[in-house]
């Protein structure tokens, strides 16, 4: 058991170090870092992601830059590029954006991932529909890039669609992924925030408890994993903020304190 905890924590982490669509946002129901950049007056966001090495302490992994739309103001364009360090070594940069509705729900997301020869090797697109501010359905489609040595690409593409289940008890949002053999997680909410999700999987659970600080805003995740005999790995990740309610630093520890990974972020 112990070695699949082992796993599933290496897992979680290439989970977030290969900048999927939830990797820079700490969101919590309506909120995300990207929903307090569009309400800002700042028209650029950069995010520098450091990494710990054993070898070299903290280095530098990869940094973000997110823009606003100059004419579709409910979108944010992102460009990314990755550093020696990146976790995935052939990867250069990715580009791409999100789109937010008027309560900063992210229905549409897209990413173009570069390899080291400037070559597009795939693409990711996400559509999502909510129930109020719970996921209802997701469409998912990519587009892998192929004949890397010919004057034109050719191209796969392949489709994905999720429905869910949604049931609300009491506090509680259930979510229950309609897919054979799919995860139910669970939403308990008071007073318009979110404050524990919990996703049963085949074998474990993953909980996440979310605190808020005297002004309401998030200010730690506390990420548990916990196995079938009871076994539990935990992390934290610490949220600060500006004078002005932006996110200004993330650091992301382990359970006995470490410092994995920090984010410094700044805004123009």
């Amino acid at each position: 058991m112990k070695n699949i905890f082992v796993f599933i924590l290496l897992l979680s982490c290439a989970e977030m170090e290969a900048q999927e669509i939830d990797s820079d946002l700490y969101s919590s129901l309506n909120s995300s870092s990207l929903s307090l950049f569009m309400k800002s007056i700042y028209t650029n966001m950069e995010i520098v992601t450091y990494r710990a090495s054993k070898q070299y302490g903290l280095v530098e992994e990869h940094t973000a830059t997110y823009k606003k739309g100059k004419i579709n103001t409910d979108r944010i364009n992102f460009n990314i590029i990755y550093t020696e360090f990146f976790i995935l070594e052939d990867r250069k940069k990715s580009m791409g954006k999100y789109e937010l509705d008027s309560v900063y729900n992210i229905y549409r997301y897209e990413r173009t991932d570069f390899d080291s020869r400037n070559l597009r090797t795939y693409t990711f697109y996400h559509y999502f529909i909510f129930d109020q501010y719970i996921v209802s359905k997701e469409k998912i489609r990519t587009k892998e890039y192929l004949g890397m040595g010919s004057v034109e690409q050719d191209t796969l593409v392949t489709k994905d669609s999720v429905i869910y289940k949604i049931e609300r008890r009491g506090n509680d949002v259930i979510q229950t992924d309609l897919t054979p053999g799919g995860s139910v997680t669970t939403y308990t909410i008071e007073e318009g925030k979110l404050l524990k999700k919990v996703s049963a999987l085949t074998g474990f659970s993953e909980e996440d408890i979310y605190l808020y600080d005297a002004k309401g805003q998030l200010a730690s995740i506390q990420n548990n994993l916990i196995g079938e005999d009871g076994q539990k790995i935990s992390n934290i990740t610490r949220i600060h903020y500006t004078t002005e309610g932006l996110i200004n630093e993330v650091i992301f520890e382990d359970q006995n304190g470490e410092v994995l990974e920090k984010k410094m972020f700044s805004y123009k």
